[in-house]
């Protein structure tokens, strides 16, 4: 009887085991899938002109999406522009993918964006890009008419 009960237990060890590594492999290799809540979607043209630079705070969050690019173009996803309003009444536009912040929409072009998607959350089609020179860093390209409309 001691026997039986043993393997269950080193059964249930193994499982936890294989569990917690498996988290880790996940997080260490930043594979992600969070789907886009946004409903939105604005138009694109497959330019992918619209460029976002990153702050320092997003440029490590860039880069580990860059790792994982599958093609010479970069890392292909679905970026979403998120509007938040402080209480100072200063209008910005978080640009994220997969769940995390990568950058913001310039403040002079918040305006337009704003009025294209009505104040509300939209997606687009994004690639990120590392750039041969280290120096310039990692970009997040949206595919994007301008000026922004929904499509």
């Amino acid at each position: 009887m001691d026997v039986l009960w043993l393997d269950h237990l080193t059964m249930l060890s193994v499982a936890v085991l294989a569990a917690v590594l498996l988290i880790a492999a996940l997080r260490l290799f930043g594979i992600r899938h969070v789907r886009p809540v946004a409903e939105r979607q604005l138009a694109g043209d497959g330019g992918y002109h619209y460029v976002i630079h990153p702050t320092d705070t997003h440029r490590a969050k860039i880069g580990r999406f860059s790792e994982l690019a599958a093609t010479a173009s970069g890392y292909d996803c679905v970026a979403e522009l998120v509007p938040e309003t402080s209480k100072a009444r200063d209008v910005r536009i978080h640009v994220v993918v997969e769940g995390a912040t990568v950058g913001e929409i310039a403040r002079r072009e918040v305006r337009s964006f704003m009025a294209a998607m009505g104040g509300k959350p939209a997606r687009c089609d994004a690639v990120i890009v590392a750039h041969r020179e280290a120096a310039r860093g990692h970009s997040v390209r949206l595919d994007l008419d301008w000026p922004p409309r929904l499509s």
